[in-house]
């Protein structure tokens, strides 16, 4: 293996992917827990869950973090979204707040449960089971239904394959129930994507290929001159400060959503601060896009607000639906219980 694969696989295992099949017991130790304010970001189900700004477990009881737990063999079997011991429904967990792994003849069988422990579906599916290889590494990963049935998600995917290429490259495909090679989603119709991780495990390019050939997609949503790669830049904490689009050629290339390049602003704890959008002439977006959101958070790490601005940062409506201010309320446990919308001029637009 090359220097850049040896450093892939180091990753690999950093996040958490080792480990070999069978069952392995809980340990009771402190020590085989961990809580994070944040999840590292992903963009493929090869990733398994990482945490970003680590807290001790006294800072957990006042904050919302991540709660990993491994088992004796040091894998993964649940992250628990929280403040203290109330979970909480506003995750990054696809819509959950907690999930389960288990791990059982060289599977690994994941599954998903609300802020009132009771097991849920997520994008319909109702358990994900990825097979692993003899280094833990995920291979494969097929939805189930409620009833044990494979199912499609709500992209029509009912099976993903990975093969880690010679260059270190992670090629990921996708398939229906009828066995025919599908799209990630609607919005980014790529079929083959390979996927560069730097040293610290943390996702640096996601490409769109066909044939190994690196391939430009010119579907109405890959905008006017194609869409062919995604680049991101991480911080050291693993806060992602910048995501941009390319075309075949490296030209900046607007998505569906009229944007080409995001730019990330984060506190000392990982927080987003603002995001500002960019147009493939690497100017800020216009029409019906607000080019920058700045947002707030209390003492938890909640939030509580969030703004629409133009590219001076001066407060403005959404064209959209006329929104300018977004306001979150909780309480006291962390429970969101109240979504308030104001228009620039401070007039109640919708609550709920």
């Amino acid at each position: 293996m090359n220097k850049i694969g040896t450093l892939f696989f180091t990753a690999v295992l950093f996040l958490g992917l080792a480990g070999c099949a069978g069952k392995g017991g809980q340990k009771n130790s402190d020590s085989n827990v961990e809580y994070y304010r944040g999840l590292l970001y992903t963009e493929t189900p090869f990733d398994i869950e990482k945490g970003t700004h680590k807290l001790t477990a006294e800072e957990a009881k006042s904050v919302n973090s991540y709660k990993f737990t491994k088992d004796n063999s040091g894998r993964l079997v649940s992250v628990e979204f929280l403040r203290g011991d109330s979970l909480l429904d506003y995750s990054a967990l696809g819509g959950a707040a907690k999930i389960v792994y288990e791990y059982k003849d060289g599977k690994q069988i994941k599954t998903w449960y609300n802020k009132k422990n009771e097991r849920i579906e997520s994008a319909g599916v109702y358990y994900d089971e990825y097979t692993l290889n003899d280094k833990g590494v995920r291979t494969a990963l097929k939805f189930f239904g409620k009833d044990g049935a494979p199912v499609e998600n709500r992209n029509k995917i009912n099976n993903f394959v990975w093969t880690i290429l010679p260059d270190s490259l992670v090629k990921e495909l996708r398939y229906n129930l009828k066995g025919e090679e599908t799209v990630m989603n609607p919005f980014c119709p790529f079929y083959e994507l390979r996927f560069t991780y730097d040293k610290r495990g943390y996702i640096t390019r996601m490409a769109n290929y066909k044939a190994d050939t690196l391939y430009n997609c010119t579907a109405e949503n890959c905008g006017d001159i194609g869409v062919s790669y995604f680049t991101f830049t991480a911080n050291d904490a693993g806060d992602l400060e910048n995501q941009s689009v390319y075309n075949v050629k490296g030209q900046m290339s607007n998505l569906y959503w009229g944007w080409s390049k995001r730019i990330s602003k984060y506190d000392q704890n990982g927080y987003a601060l603002e995001n500002a959008y960019l147009d493939q002439d690497n100017e800020y977006v216009g029409g019906k896009n607000p080019p920058v959101y700045q947002m707030d958070y209390d003492a938890h790490g909640s939030m509580t607000e969030v703004r629409t601005m133009d590219k001076e940062r001066k407060l403005i409506n959404n064209p959209a639906d006329s929104v300018a201010i977004t306001q979150f309320k909780y309480d006291a446990t962390g429970n969101r219980i109240e979504t308030l919308k104001y228009d620039k001029d401070k007039v109640l637009k919708k609550s709920k």
